[in-house]
């Protein structure tokens, strides 16, 4: 246990004194250096440019890795998946599940941060967490300048990987990831909602903080920041989306690592913290290094 604890120290002090996305993952066996990098969903693609030994890094690596295989996202097949667990039940459709009150201070907010382009209305037939989804999108795009949704980081080092021959491969199913988005019961997903609405002002300046954070590759305290239970997760939601998936992706990059080299690309939160992936893979027997 001392040696555990010495050994997480040591990390903390590698990832607090240094602002770094990269890592380096080497030893215990691995078949040559492997890499890992934190991704944010708001960061332009262009901070590729500025991530010192990354285009080394993805050339020299066997294969790609992410959360799961982005090119999955645009199949015909994943679409329709995707619109089906969307759908609300008829006796849960928007109208039905909200207040009127409730339901023009959530319409009002959609209109708030798409310039009177969009309504609730539009959303009548889905679930509330569509509706959280869309709301959070709108909301980035006017605190964030220059945020384009349809360019991710994640999709664009996959995309690189793919045009160098790379093999591409996800760590979690399509499946997987719908559920942890949409998986909650419909009164969950409506009080989620209801939550976002009341603190819409705050979320919209927290997504800044977040953004920052990420773009000075500050990934300590972009962690600290999404584990404020008042704007971010609370312990149980920490458990399920970032522990519990840390904890079997380093299972798999045990039987991963002794056979291939790999560029390891997920969102950055999922790096730092006793239970991220940099501790868990250093207690696995690995040695972290940031890249220079």
């Amino acid at each position: 246990m001392k040696e555990l604890i010495i050994s997480f120290m040591m990390l903390f002090a590698a990832i607090g004194s240094n602002a770094q996305i990269l890592y380096k993952v080497s030893g215990n066996g691995a078949k040559g250096d492997s890499y890992i990098m934190g991704t944010h969903h708001l960061a332009p693609i262009s901070i590729l440019d500025s991530i010192e030994g990354f285009n080394s890094a993805i050339t020299n690596v066997d294969a790609v890795y992410g959360e799961i295989e982005q090119s999955e996202m645009s199949s015909p097949a994943t679409q329709q998946k995707t619109l089906s667990i969307a759908m609300a039940p008829n006796d849960s459709t928007i109208s039905k599940i909200f207040i009127k009150e409730q339901y023009d201070s959530i319409d009002n907010v959609i209109k708030k941060y798409s310039g009177g382009q969009a309504s609730l209305n539009m959303l009548e037939p889905m679930k509330p967490a569509i509706v959280t989804q869309q709301l959070a999108l709108l909301m980035n795009m006017q605190a964030i300048p220059g945020f384009n949704p349809m360019q991710q980081l994640d999709t664009q080092v996959q995309a690189i990987g793919l045009q160098a021959g790379k093999e591409v491969n996800g760590f979690e199913t399509i499946d997987f990831q719908l559920n942890l988005l949409f998986g909650k019961s419909i009164s969950e997903q409506a009080q989620d909602l209801l939550e976002t609405i009341r603190k819409e002002s705050e979320l919209a300046s927290y997504s800044v903080e977040l953004y920052q954070a990420y773009m000075n590759q500050e990934i300590e305290k972009l962690y600290e920041l999404m584990c404020n239970p008042e704007m971010g997760m609370d312990s149980e939601e920490e458990k399920e989306m970032v522990i519990d998936r840390n904890e079997n992706w380093v299972k798999q990059l045990q039987s991963i690592l002794p056979t291939k080299s790999v560029m390891v690309c997920v969102g950055a939160g999922h790096l730092p913290g006793e239970k991220g992936l940099l501790n868990l893979l250093c207690q696995a027997g690995y040695t972290i290094t940031p890249v220079k």
